[in-house]
């Protein structure tokens, strides 16, 4: 009869072999994610004043179910994109009260820590109120990536984040290595102004995957995920911004990419097509499986690696992706406490009274039609940049201005974004390749790329060529000529290539049109348009609705 110590080696022989000739150890890691959550915590739709199935306390009910669910044999991780801290009049609120909460302390912050996230990469709108706001917000997490996020004077990531964490975790009792790897759209200059960003440059996400994944490896990390707070390439936005293709192209050795920033939903049964028609299916792209989960937290990705260990190293034998959707979905009572206080006070801050509306102004059809709702932002731009023009989009069709007391809850629906304001100088011709930029627009989605022109007449033909579609453009009652000069109103996301707008004038390169007023410079955080809107309210007191009608189209 054999003895307990020759049992001992028998068996520690066998696993051995089973390791080196073959599978010993299988299991499934399982990755949530998230992106572009904006500042949803509650479920609770500020712009709408009700209840909405979104939210990072709905999120959380589904990651805890899917962690209760899991076998000894499997592991979890959580992970979001990115776009956190701007979107909601609850980020809002935090933003122009920095007096009421320490580092640390942001509720979006907060909930991510109680919900567990293992990683958080940096979105564009994290760089909306400066660095040290982002880093007040981060507090004392060691979780934050964003390795394209370059500091000027090292030339390194900058020290508020990480290039990338290695996560160690246990499937059928082994330990499994994952690295993760965090990036950021590099177009980030396109929609901030400098200040914003001053003391950090941002390059392209590609050879900087690369240079983390070798990184990685020396370190013997198992599995590889890469996050990146960009998407797979749109027809009306550049290479730049949108490099999860490049990146999948140019890194094969991830076993997963989370995106962001597109707000769409990306997994196998949606799957993905590039601008150029090129169908990726499964969501698969150069082998590298792609998942994106929407915005809002309107939907969790789920990522199901199936993993075995053959010949002593782990291998992916299988990835499923699936966004789930958080409609109907339960917010976690213990992140609906966390959150609750500043929840109560950005509802009370949203009742105060600005003005009066002596009718109503109508959001509905806004995005397609002229309106005066539409018209009354056009109308705020022009007075405060003191333009002879100004162009603006419909950012929330339902959204209207009762007729009353006008509150900041309606105010803060109407202009759902962080803009500034800019003036600046432009040719007739310019205006021209705008206006054609705009109607290339017209009844597409999303919304926000359809500009409204108010100041001159126009019409767009719908049965004529993109390009061709402006059949009239006059400037009080004359024909604009090429050689005209107009002042424009725009908001710094159109100032800064938002859509192509700018590109589309001809100004590429670095290449600006003549400023003439910049409300960040002349009103600091009150130039946001939100607060112009705000203040020209509290200015007339009373405000009523107008349509002057002065563009038409034809279809």
């Amino acid at each position: 009869m054999f003895g307990k110590k020759s049992l001992k080696v028998m068996a520690l022989a066998a696993l051995t072999a089973a390791v080196t000739t073959g599978t010993a150890f299988a299991g499934d890691l399982t990755v949530y994610s998230t992106s572009d959550i904006h500042g949803s915590v509650i479920g609770w739709d500020y712009f709408r004043a009700q209840k909405a199935d979104l939210g990072l306390a709905k999120v959380s009910t589904i990651i805890n179910e899917g962690r209760k669910a899991k076998t000894k044999d499997d592991a979890v991780l959580v992970i979001d994109g990115g776009d956190i801290i701007q979107g909601t009049p609850l980020d809002t609120y935090m933003v122009q009260h920095p007096q009421e909460w320490k580092v640390g302390q942001h509720p979006m912050f907060t909930a991510f820590n109680k919900i567990g996230y293992d990683a958080i990469e940096l979105g564009n709108h994290e760089f909306n109120f400066g660095l040290d706001y982002l880093q007040k917000v981060i507090g004392k997490n060691k979780n934050v990536l964003g390795a394209n996020v370059i500091d000027d004077k090292t030339g390194k990531t900058w020290g508020g984040v990480r290039p990338y964490l290695i996560k160690t975790v246990k499937v059928d009792g082994e330990k499994v290595k994952v690295g993760i790897i965090g990036t950021d759209t590099p177009a980030i200059p396109n929609f901030e102004d400098p200040s914003h960003f001053a003391g950090v440059h941002f390059v392209s996400q590609v050879p900087v995957m690369q240079q983390c994944i070798k990184e990685l490896k020396a370190q013997g990390v198992d599995i590889l995920i890469g996050v990146s707070h960009s998407g797979v390439p749109r027809g009306d936005r550049n290479s730049e911004e949108n490099q999860v293709v490049a990146i999948a192209e140019a890194c094969p050795e991830l076993d997963l990419l989370i995106c962001a920033h597109n707000h769409v939903v990306i997994d196998n049964a949606n799957g993905v097509t590039g601008p150029d028609g090129t169908v990726y299916k499964d969501a698969v792209i150069n082998g590298v499986p792609v998942v994106e989960s929407g915005k809002d937290g309107k939907f969790v990705g789920k990522s199901q690696l199936t993993l075995k260990k053959v010949a002593g190293k782990w291998q992916v034998e299988k990835v499923t992706t699936q966004a789930i959707p958080t409609k109907g979905v339960a917010d976690d009572p213990a992140i609906v406490k966390l959150a609750k206080p500043w929840h109560e006070k950005t509802l009370k801050h949203l009742q105060t009274v600005v003005g009066e509306a002596s009718d109503v102004f109508l959001g509905a059809e806004s995005n397609h039609q002229d309106s005066a709702i539409v018209d009354l932002v056009n109308e705020v731009q022009r007075h405060y940049a003191g333009t002879q023009l100004s162009a603006a989009a419909s950012f929330n069709t339902s959204q209207n201005i009762d007729k009353g007391p006008i509150t900041l809850q309606e105010m803060s629906g109407l202009y759902i974004y962080e803009n500034y304001l800019y003036g600046i100088e432009i040719t007739g011709a310019e205006l021209k390749k705008y206006m054609e930029h705009a109607a290339s627009f017209y009844g597409t989605s999303p919304d926000y790329n359809y500009d409204m022109l108010q100041g001159a007449d126009y019409t767009i033909d719908l049965t004529k060529p993109v390009g061709s579609r402006i059949t009239k453009l006059q400037y009080q009652g004359k024909d604009v000529k090429d050689t005209d000069k107009y002042t424009l109103a725009i908001n710094d996301y159109r100032m800064n290539g938002g859509s192509g707008y700018m590109a589309a004038m001809g100004y590429t390169n670095g290449k600006k049109p003549k400023v003439v007023f910049d409300s960040m410079r002349k009103y600091g955080d009150d130039g946001q348009m939100r607060s112009l809107m705000i203040r020209y309210v509290k200015e007339k007191g009373t405000i009523t609705p107008a349509c002057d009608n002065n563009w038409t189209v034809i279809k």
